[in-house]
């Protein structure tokens, strides 16, 4: 993503993602009482499972919240006062995503175009004008917080994934939950419980649409 007319510093060194995500799944199974995947459903009661993965999502956000915004505000100043080459691997994204974090950061819209300039002077000025506040030690902040925020992602992905079963057995025999019982029992809003059982009713080809039910 180097630019012509732009001079960079050294190209960042990108942390080892592939291993950070795997400790980050193996954590999530540890906190769920589960040694493999495929324990889940011989090992741990699926209420036990919902409050578990519950609490590791809303641990991952906040850890998160923390993280990703410590990333993005080095990552700006990395982009704007010490261009860097190699900014979105090292941070664990693709172009894209790299894009729309560093746009949402400075913009409020993700999708809104990058500056284009041609020299380091008018990148900053640039910088200045759009309020991007200078980080100090900003490469050393940046390498810390990118696989930290990395990390909490991925836990909260595979958390997901296990509340979405969790909700799923609940709500069929023998236990029939309702979506009021399984939020109370969580921790949660309704229409979190709601979103997850048809996520995991399609993952499983349960899932039969509202307009489906009113012509039957």
């Amino acid at each position: 993503m180097s630019k012509a007319g732009i001079k960079y510093g050294k190209r960042l060194t990108s942390p080892d993602y592939a291993a950070i995500a795997e400790n980050a799944e193996k954590s999530v199974l540890k906190a769920l009482g589960l040694e493999r995947p495929e324990d889940l459903v011989a090992k741990v009661r699926p209420e036990d499972l919902l409050v578990r993965a519950a609490d590791v999502v809303r641990q991952a956000d906040a850890e998160m919240a923390v993280h990703l915004d410590d990333r993005d505000r080095s990552m700006a100043h990395l982009w704007f006062y010490e261009p860097r080459l190699g900014l979105a691997r090292a941070a664990g994204l693709t172009i894209v995503g790299f894009r729309h974090a560093l746009a949402r950061l400075v913009y409020g819209n993700k999708t809104h175009p990058l500056p284009d300039v041609d020299s380091n002077e008018e990148l900053a000025r640039v910088g200045e004008e759009l309020g991007v506040e200078p980080v100090e030690d900003a490469e050393e902040k940046f390498l810390k917080a990118a696989p930290l925020g990395y990390a909490a992602r991925i836990r909260r992905d595979k958390a997901v994934y296990y509340m979405q079963e969790a909700v799923l057995a609940l709500s069929q025999p023998p236990y029939e939950w309702g979506p009021e019982k399984i939020a109370e029992h969580a921790g949660v809003e309704r229409k979190v419980i709601y979103k997850q059982r048809t996520t995991a009713q399609k993952r499983h080809g349960l899932h039969v649409p509202r307009s489906a039910k009113s012509k039957a």
